[in-house]
């Protein structure tokens, strides 16, 4: 019960922070991995929360690196595992960063989509038309159509919506490319101090990068309030959100 507290309130701070400020600070995630690593150590768990916090560590440092996650997303995510390593879905025990990851962008596609589509669809009927079936799917399916809405507008849409060009004295630490950069690591698209000071040094201007992307703390914030309902009210999860999590699909008539 006290690391779904603790889990809870970090990343309700985590998100509210995130919201204004697009950043979620090492001064919460940091404190929250180790406290939650020490409280693992005193009730008997620490090898499952150790293991659950590694593995949120490599996974996320690659979508990091790749520029598909928050550095303070992943800190945020491996503190929610020290604290609450595995939760149950669906009659399962399943690491819960996954579990939160998963949820959190099926979650967010669906706001992301609607934001989207109505920003981009004024003089685009077809694009405002694309939101009207959210009154009428089932939140399953909402899901999985925002999933597919959200790809769609990313490939299609991405230089409106987020990319930008920057002189390169204006960078900073953590700016995501949007484009390759000749003198950085290939796949490497978020910049560091070291790679600000390369692109100096070679002389390049100017480059492009992704700028205001969605906010992602509020739904890491809103998968996990989920899940441990889910944990609360299985039946009633069950219900509403076996499409999605089908694992024991087959123990109910």
């Amino acid at each position: 019960m006290l690391g779904n507290i603790v889990a809870v309130g970090a990343s309700a701070v985590a998100a509210v922070i995130d919201a204004y400020t697009g950043e979620i600070p090492e001064w919460l995630t940091v404190p929250l991995i180790l406290t939650g690593l020490a409280y693992a150590a005193v009730t008997g768990t620490f090898t499952v929360s150790l293991a659950a916090v590694a593995g949120t560590l490599a996974v996320g440092y690659l979508l990091y690196y790749s520029g598909e996650l928050g550095g303070g997303d992943v800190l945020l995510l491996a503190g929610i595992s020290a604290w609450k390593p595995l939760v149950s879905v669906a009659g399962a025990q399943i690491p819960s960063a996954l579990a939160v990851l998963v949820l959190g962008l099926l979650l967010s596609s669906v706001f992301y989509s609607v934001y989207y589509l109505l920003q981009l669809g004024e003089g685009r009927p077809l694009l405002r038309a694309l939101v009207f079936p959210y009154a009428f799917l089932p939140p399953a399916v909402a899901l999985v159509y925002g999933a597919v809405l959200t790809s769609f507008l990313g490939q299609r849409y991405r230089e409106e919506l987020f990319v930008r060009e920057r002189k390169v004295e204006e960078l900073v630490p953590e700016d995501i490319l949007a484009e390759p950069v000749d003198g950085l690591p290939p796949g490497k698209k978020v910049l560091e101090k070291g790679d600000i000071e390369a692109l100096k040094k070679a002389g390049v201007q100017k480059v492009k990068i992704l700028d205001n992307l969605p906010r992602f703390g509020p739904f890491i914030l809103a998968a996990l309030l989920v899940l441990l309902y889910a944990e609360c009210c299985p039946l009633y999860f069950h219900h509403y959100a076996a499409p999605l999590f089908p694992l024991d699909a087959g123990a109910h008539p």
